[in-house]
């Protein structure tokens, strides 16, 4: 009985020590086999953790930090909000830096113009610190010298370009202090020097322009509705002195109707220099799309149906029009 025990605990610690040597042999296997694995990236981030990067380029130098889970800009000092699906964005480009060659022959580094770089990108991950140096391109023009830690690589120049984030760039381009949900919105009003126009919403599928009623345009009408109530900044204005003689007269006044029975306010001016710029109540003037002008500026003729061809074509495309719309919503 004794001797069958001893081989049963004989058997168990030979069974324990081969499933170690196991375990072990297997881990060393994938530890080798990371280590083995061509690198393809200059480091790789866990973008959850995050919280903060740094830009220096030619002169910009920019930092984006997220607090209380709100990207903000810290430096320079300003009050911009801050567009934070762009702020994350760029996160993301930090994490797709993507090698294009691991330079090994340093017998030219001199020429990498890394010596005293005028272009630093850091980002940290948690508390991690991630630094690359950028130099001069590669002679073919198409990639960038970068040096991390004491390793050189050439990358890319799409990769780097991605970086170069400006402030107006990391600004949000919502013009007003909430975002217009285009489903809340029941009448668009464009008020100009010579006439109104008012664009209401009577159900999802339908529109009318003041008195067209079912002669409206139904394509015509939701895209000017859309557009009128969507606008969005696609620059920033820092000459308020001169928006405030612009505005003086604008060319035209747009007021967009909530179902709250709120509303918001914008006029908008067009320049000879061929540039469209709105005021919201805010006071503060951003440069738009000529599509906005365009929208606004219609008159009551160009929504009413017509018994053309081409017309006919785009009444039977209303279904499509409002699948637009839902995917607008969505």
């Amino acid at each position: 009985m004794n001797k069958n025990i001893r081989k049963i605990i004989i058997l168990l610690v030979v069974l324990i020590i081969i499933s170690f040597t196991a375990f072990f042999t297997t881990k060393y296997k994938k530890q080798q086999l990371i280590a083995n694995k061509p690198r393809t990236q200059i480091f790789e981030l866990n973008e959850t953790n995050v919280n903060k990067y740094h830009l220096i380029y030619d002169n910009q130098d920019i930092t984006v930090e997220k607090k209380n889970n709100i990207w903000t800009i810290t430096s320079p000092d300003n009050n911009y909000k801050v567009d934070q699906m762009e702020a994350f964005a760029n996160v993301k480009n930090f994490n797709t830096l993507n090698i294009d060659l691991i330079i090994t022959n340093l017998s030219e580094v001199s020429s990498f113009g890394l010596d005293n770089p005028t272009n630093e990108f850091t980002v940290w991950d948690g508390g991690k610190e991630h630094k690359i140096y950028v130099g001069n391109k590669t002679p073919d023009g198409e990639r960038y010298y970068v040096k991390y830690n004491d390793e050189y690589f050439s990358v890319e120049y799409v990769y780097i370009e991605a970086l170069k984030k400006t402030i107006d760039m990391l600004r949000d381009k919502e013009i007003f202090e909430s975002p217009i949900i285009l489903d809340s919105v029941t009448t668009v009003e464009i008020a100009t020097k010579d006439y109104t126009n008012t664009i209401k919403k009577l159900n999802r599928t339908d529109w009318v322009v003041d008195d067209l009623g079912e002669q409206t345009d139904l394509d015509k009408a939701y895209r000017d509705f859309s557009v009128l109530a969507l606008v969005k900044a696609s620059a920033f204005v820092y000459d308020q002195e001169l928006m405030r003689q612009l505005f003086r007269i604008p060319d035209a006044v747009i007021t967009i109707y909530m179902q709250d029975n709120t509303k918001e306010v914008y006029e908008l001016v067009y320049t000879v220099d061929d540039r469209i710029y709105v005021r919201p109540k805010s006071g503060i003037v951003y440069e738009v799309d000529y599509s906005i002008y365009d929208a606004a500026m219609r008159s009551k003729d160009y929504y009413e149906k017509s018994d053309s061809v081409e017309d006919s074509e785009e009444e039977l495309n209303s279904e499509e029009s409002l699948k637009l719309y839902e995917g607008l919503e969505k």
